[in-house]
């Protein structure tokens, strides 16, 4: 029997995850490895095409049923309304209906929620995930490819996708092309709930500006806005002047639609230039591949960029997953999606050129079409028609010894034990949170499969019972923090009082979904952060009390800190005295999470353990 195939993946974006989910629950030894410090959701939201759900589908079937959960399943008479600025119907596509010919619905659904569908597959399949790193490069073998850490390090692997976006740094090496082309639009994207349009889907065309609307459930509607534009000028507002823009820029037309944007969370909004390329001459150099806007960047008039990215790694999951050699397999996944994609994005390209009516002529021109065609989209008939094939014969696998991640203290097992990382700072860029980013490169360097969370990302300590709700965030991390083996607290001294933290923190876990609310052995490192030495040991005080009152297993020492320590020294010198500490402490959170996952111990937390 072969051994397991090992894969890093470039990127945590929709297409990477997708991937790295469908390749890990076929056998293969995957890591994905992110530039940000945590793997999020901003942009909205997106339509899943039939297509990218058949896509999803056919990676897993819980994924299509977790996205059917987590999204707005369009029903069989919804329709969606085609408009003047002004308000006048031009059409009602009838978007529902066309789900029973194509075999799958569409499914809008928040980026965000997309995104935590996949995160959970991976890591459920065994994949592992290593943030606030990027792939900067790569060296093809003839047996192997190693791929090159922004932190300096490098992992030997049998295959690398380029997951890495529109600005890949692994086309980059592969292909040395030009920058992406802007196309004379940007978008300003959002999020409403309470909308008097209600839960239905809209398409709004102004002149040198087209709204597109869907409802994403719970009574919220995600919107895009493109608007012509000269490059640059939309994003150099920032995300609020942009808003306050696009109002103006909306003066006059149908209230409802104004109201959209004006009632929209201001921080949700998300604004962006839009570039694409033209089709790549190929995407594969041996063991290395590229996948979603690293090979087809597109523009966003078809909603196909998350979906297409969806089909790739259906399709690359199925080939890698096959007897044939890895060079084979790569090749026979471009060969099949190649000249899809490309048609893909030159269809999306015209479409964005008709859907912006510049000027008076053009407007009329597209208004004209939309009214005559009862469509938006005049060419995506035959592009939602697309099916993943027979599912291929996998290679029967024995199990390999983990990937290897090369750092300055030598080769050590990657992507056994999974930490959470916590900082109960509500200051985005606090002392504490730059703390928490160096607790998780220590335990990234170790072997562990890290995630952290800020408070200002999950509202901690400020946490309130029934928060995960509606907020995203919070439930990613409640997520996380079922599947963990260990977990660091990092707080800072002034919240150093039992009946609060203890309080937020007991909230939390009984929001995990009882009747079991407790980290039930999981090791638990604590650290404080602040100049004062009484608080310091207050606060250690408080997080090794909420350890015990968890369930936890805090034997880590705790350790109380005044600044993030510097990085560790390139010679190898001595750490500074809270280095040290701090690194003995992460240590025994990932020896001992590390002990809890080679045991096989469950992970999971609530009704549903075992």
């Amino acid at each position: 029997m072969a051994r397991k195939r090992s894969v890093v993946v470039a990127g945590g974006g929709i297409g990477g995850l997708a991937a790295a989910a469908g390749m890990a629950s076929r056998g293969l030894d995957v890591t994905v490895v992110e530039r940000a410090g945590h793997i999020g959701g901003g942009g909205s939201g997106i339509v899943l095409y039939p297509n990218g759900v058949r896509a999803a589908e056919a990676l897993s079937p819980r994924i299509g049923a977790r996205l059917r959960a987590v999204g707005h399943v369009t029903l069989p008479d919804e329709v969606r309304v085609l408009m003047r600025a002004d308000g006048t119907v031009l059409a009602e596509e009838p978007i529902g209906a066309a789900a029973g010919d194509l075999g799958a619905p569409q499914i809008p659904v928040l980026r965000s929620a997309l995104h935590r569908v996949l995160l959970d597959e991976a890591l459920n399949a065994g994949a592992a995930v290593r943030l606030a790193t990027a792939v900067t490069d790569y060296t093809p073998g003839p047996d192997r490819v190693t791929v090159l850490l922004s932190d300096g390090s490098a992992v030997d692997c049998d295959a690398l996708i380029g997951a890495d976006g529109i600005h890949s740094a692994v086309r980059a090496r592969m292909l040395g092309d030009a920058r992406p082309t802007y196309r004379g639009y940007t978008s300003v994207r959002g999020r409403t709930t309470g909308s008097a349009l209600g839960q239905r889907g809209y398409v709004v065309n102004g002149r040198g500006i087209q709204l597109f609307v869907a409802p994403v459930g719970k009574d919220t509607l995600y919107w895009t806005a493109k608007i012509t534009a000269p490059a640059g000028m939309w994003p150099g507002m920032g995300a609020a002047g942009a808003r306050l823009a696009l109002l103006d820029a909306l003066e006059g037309w149908y209230a409802p639609v104004v109201d959209l944007v004006r009632d929209a969370d201001p921080e949700d909004v998300v604004v962006t230039d839009i570039h694409d390329r033209d089709p790549a001459p190929r995407w594969v150099d041996g063991r290395v591949a590229l996948l979603g806007d690293a090979a087809h960047p597109m523009v966003p008039a078809l909603g196909q960029g998350a979906n297409m990215a969806l089909e790739d790694a259906a399709v690359l999951a199925d080939a890698l997953a096959t007897a044939a050699t890895v060079p084979d397999a790569l090749a026979a996944y471009a060969g099949e999606r190649m000249d899809r994609a490309a048609a893909v994005v030159l269809a999306s390209r015209r479409q964005g050129a008709l859907d912006q009516g510049a000027d008076r002529a053009e407007e009329e021109r597209r208004n004209t079409r939309f009214e005559s065609a009862g469509r938006k989209d005049a060419e995506i008939a035959d592009v939602l028609s697309w099916r993943p094939g027979p599912r291929r014969p996998e290679r029967a696998t024995t199990p390999a010894p983990p990937t290897t991640v090369r750092t300055k203290k030598g080769d050590t097992p990657m992507g056994a034990p999974r930490v959470v990382v916590i900082s109960g700072s509500l200051r985005p860029g606090s002392t504490c949170d730059r703390v928490a980013e160096w607790c998780a490169d220590r335990s990234a360097e170790q072997g562990a499969s890290v995630r952290v969370f800020t408070g200002a990302e999950i509202d901690f300590p400020a946490y309130r019972p029934g928060l995960a709700g509606t907020h995203a965030a919070v439930a990613g991390f409640l997520g996380e923090l079922r599947a963990a083996h260990g977990v660091i607290l990092v707080s800072p001294t002034y919240h150093a009082t039992v009946s609060g933290l203890l309080k937020n923190a007991l909230d939390y876990v009984n929001d995990i979904g009882g009747p079991v609310p407790y980290l039930e052995g999981r090791a638990i490192g604590t650290v404080a952060v602040g100049a004062g030495a009484q608080g310091a040991v207050s606060t250690l005080t408080t997080l090794r009390t909420i350890g015990h009152a968890l369930r936890g297993w805090p034997t880590p020492v705790g350790v109380a800190v005044s600044s993030a320590p510097a990085q560790p020294a390139a010679d190898g010198s001595e750490p500074d005295p809270d280095a040290a500490r701090l690194v003995e402490m992460v240590s025994q959170v990932v020896w001992l999470g590390g002990a809890r996952a080679a045991a096989g111990r469950p992970t999971v937390l609530g009704a549903v353990a075992a």
